[in-house]
């Protein structure tokens, strides 16, 4: 075998290198691409979470969030900013999972449930007169597919299961 051999042979296993390894590393970014997605949802789901366990353990804060659900309008006052407050961060809170999910940092079978939810959220009349007046302080993709929800969904009432009474029996 003469020197030129030797050095086609050597090329061809340098190229084949090459090779292997941009193929390896396309593999290896397509793994991290799926678990950067995985971690974004995770981290999503989790200010969820946060938000919802607010309302959920704290007594006040649900007797707020049930009278503003209800109508946001007749708040005054604390309970009025508590209310935009809450509002605020689920709002803010879709509108980070809609931008993720638009960007394809979140996993798109995540935006099915985002969208039930907000759309059951949206359909709320309270949450309808919030937004009509504070809506137009996010995302502008976002406004447009929520305002597309909220035209697209029926305002409902709020569950029966949800009245306020206190210890008498009689509403609040």
């Amino acid at each position: 075998m003469d020197w030129d051999a030797i050095g086609a042979v050597g090329e061809i296993l340098g190229a084949s290198a090459v090779v292997i390894s941009v193929v390896y590393l396309a593999a290896q970014v397509k793994s991290q691409t799926v678990e950067s997605k995985l971690v974004a949802t995770r981290d999503l789901a989790g200010k969820r979470a946060e938000i919802m366990k607010i309302v959920g353990t704290d007594d006040a804060m649900a007797e707020i969030w049930i009278k503003a659900i209800r109508d946001y309008e007749s708040l005054k006052g604390v309970e009025r900013m508590r209310a935009s407050t809450l509002f605020h961060m689920v709002m803010r809170g879709a509108e980070q999972e809609f931008i993720h999910i638009g960007t394809g940092h979140a996993d798109d079978p995540y935006l099915e449930s985002v969208n039930r939810v907000l759309s059951r959220t949206l359909s709320f009349p309270g949450l309808r007169q919030w937004w009509k007046t504070t809506g137009g302080g996010f995302n502008q993709a976002f406004q447009d597919h929520a305002n597309k929800l909220i035209a697209a969904t029926e305002e409902s009432r709020v569950s029966r299961d949800f009245d306020l009474r206190n210890e008498n029996g009689s509403d609040t």
